[in-house]
This record gives structure tokens, sequence and C-alpha cells, in this order.
């Protein structure tokens, strides 16, 4: 196991007004250069032109969570890196986000933690964060899960965990993960100002307009 190493799934399904390719694109752009397992629903949009890109597609629909735990439950059995990444495609990256993330894992190697989202919402800043990494402590709260990035031991404890195990979905992703992580005693980290913007315009469990509240908080206003 290659323990400063990531392994990356991107979870898509159809929308009205696509953004897989967008997403993709900005991945790269940001420095993340891994092999990219790409978890599609029926009726996804076609993959991106890209040589490191694995599609693995839905034989039946899974809604929201159940992709999402797919995708994670296949990291964890075919790739070998210490640490899992859950993107979503509609989340768009600030320039070198994928060396401001590496470098937080390499500090964060001897600690047990929950996760590491790159992605930050306004409804989720509290009063006292700083500039950087910091402790989340929303539990149920959490506003997206736009990208989770987690070692290998914390993903192996969530999908063990009867929160998470015993979860209905087929939605809440952010919500789940984030208290099942507090149940464990694994602290969890979010990054401001954040790293990812979320542009998704029409959501896949049938909303619409729901950017303007999930917005990255102070994207683009440096790293």
């Amino acid at each position: 196991m290659k323990v400063d190493e990531r392994s990356i799934g991107m979870t898509t399904a159809p929308r009205r007004r696509p953004t897989l390719h967008h997403a993709v694109r900005s991945l790269r752009e940001a420095g993340f250069h891994e092999r990219l397992h790409l978890f599609c629903e029926p009726g996804s949009p076609r993959s991106p032109v890209d040589g490191r890109l694995t599609r693995h597609a839905n034989r039946c629909r899974l809604g929201c969570f159940g992709n999402w735990d797919r995708a994670l439950g296949h990291l964890l059995r075919h790739e070998s890196a210490g640490w899992l990444m859950i993107v979503q495609d509609d989340a768009i990256w600030s320039p070198g986000a994928a060396s401001i993330l590496r470098a937080e894992i390499a500090g964060r190697q001897a600690q047990r933690i929950g996760f590491l989202s790159p992605y930050v919402t306004g409804k989720d800043v509290s009063d006292g964060f700083v500039e950087g990494w910091n402790l989340y402590e929303g539990g149920w709260n959490l506003w997206g899960a736009l990208a989770l990035c987690m070692p290998r031991d914390a993903a192996l404890d969530l999908v063990r965990h009867g929160r998470y195990a015993s979860h209905p979905g087929p939605n809440a992703i952010d919500a789940v993960v984030a208290a099942s992580m507090l149940d464990l005693g694994r602290p969890s980290l979010v990054r401001v100002p954040s790293l990812v913007d979320h542009v998704g315009e029409t959501s896949t469990i049938g909303h619409d307009d729901v950017a303007g509240g999930l917005r990255g908080h102070r994207f683009g206003q440096g790293a």
C-alpha cells in the first residue's frame, strides 16, 4: 500500500445541463493526474476523451448514495493507494488544488482522521475558522459531498459502521459520512477558502437551481 498516494473516483448521472466534461477537465488542470474511475448511472453522458479514465456503468439506477458507496467500495477492493477520494461530476477546482491537498495528506499520515474536504460552503463555516484546514464538527449538518478524501483505514471503518451501512439512501451522502466519522471518533477537516466550487445548476436528485446555496466558500480568492 502506498500511503501517500490517492485513488480517485467520480460519480455521474444524467443532468439536463451536463457538467461532466467540465468537471474532468478542471480536475486534471488542478493537478490530479491519477487514474480516474468514473461511476455512471444509466443514461449518463459519454465519457470525455482521457487516457487515464476508466468507465464503470451501473446496470440499474443506484441513486446518489448508492453510486457513491459503489465508488468507495470499488476503490477499497481494487486500488492500493493509502488515500481515497470521491468527487462528483459538478465540481470544479482551483489551480494547484492537488498540491495543496497532497501537502495536507503528507502532514496527516500519523493521525487518526475522518476525511479532508477541500470543498466547504458558507453554511458550514463557523466563527473562528481560519485560512487553511479547519476542524468540522457539524456531523449530520454538513452541506455537500462534492469532494471527500479519506485515508484507507477511515474508509474501511466507515463502510463497516452501522449508521453508514444501514443508511437507506438515496441521498444525504454528506450527512451520513460526516455523522459516521463523528461516531467513530475520527476528526474531519474542511478547507477555507474552498478549493472546489459547485457548478451544477440542476441536481441529479430532481432539484433545480441548487448551485446558489452550495457554492464553494470564497472559491477563487486565493489558495
